[in-house]
C-alpha cells in the first residue's frame, strides 16, 4: 500500500504528508512535494522537498508508516498563507528613497 501510494504521488506529481520514524525511533510527519526516487539508493529510497525543513531531503520508504494526500486546495491555501499572511503588520514604514544595497559597485537604487 505504501509503495502504490509514493508510485502514485510520483505519478501524479501530488503534495503528500508521510508518517515517518528515523534511524533512532524518532517519528515525525513530513510535507513532501516533488517526490522521485532517490538517484542515489533507487527505489528503496525516495527523495522530495520536505515543507518542514524547507529543502530537498532522502527518506527511506520502509521507515515510511503512512501516506496521506494532500488535495490541491489545501496545498494552495498553504502557500498563500506562507507568501501573503494576510494578519501581518510590518514593523515600519517602507522608504522608497532610503538606500536598499549595493552589490559588485552596481547602485541598484539609481
Amino acid at each position: 500500500m505504501i509503495y502504490d501510494d509514493i508510485q502514485r504521488a510520483i505519478d501524479t506529481g501530488a503534495i503528500i504528508e508521510i508518517a515517518y520514524t528515523k534511524y533512532d525511533g524518532t517519528a515525525s510527519v513530513r510535507r513532501l512535494s516533488e517526490v522521485q526516487y532517490s538517484d542515489e539508493f533507487g527505489r528503496t529510497h525516495i527523495q522530495a522537498y520536505c515543507h518542514k525543513r524547507n529543502e530537498q531531503r532522502t527518506f527511506k520508504i520502509s521507515r515510511i508508516s503512512r501516506v496521506t494526500f494532500i488535495n490541491s486546495t489545501e496545498a494552495a491555501d498553504e502557500q498563500a498563507v506562507l507568501i501573503n499572511p494576510a494578519n501581518v503588520k510590518m514593523p515600519y514604514r517602507f522608504n522608497r528613497n532610503k538606500r536598499v544595497f549595493e552589490l559588485y559597485g552596481i547602485d541598484y537604487n539609481n
